[in-house]
């Protein structure tokens, strides 16, 4: 999907990948806004409960609350399908 929206195949290994050099070095190179919303789908995915005010706070300051909710929604719904489609062995479309 991020292909489809423009993302570079570079970008799209990287957030795959999180492993370093190219990697890192094109995370490195995203908009603080957007680094900020990366790192708190990272803290989402293991806890809700792990988001700090100092991430919140980055967050806050390049989104807007309505765009909080809606990455917070994507995340969320990203993760229920993983969980649902990994506990019923759906293997993914290509």
């Amino acid at each position: 999907m991020a292909r489809q929206q423009g993302a570079s195949a570079e970008l799209v290994e990287a957030m795959q990948d999180r492993g370093g050099g190219a990697a890192t070095e094109a995370l490195a190179r995203l908009e603080p806004s957007w680094r900020a919303a990366l790192e708190y789908a990272d803290v989402v995915h293991r806890s809700g409960h792990d988001v700090s005010d100092e991430l919140y706070h980055r967050l806050a300051a390049a989104w807007d609350p309505g765009q909080i909710v809606e990455i917070t929604l994507v995340i969320g719904m990203t993760e229920y399908f993983n969980r649902f489609n990994d506990s019923l062995r759906v293997e993914p479309t290509r």
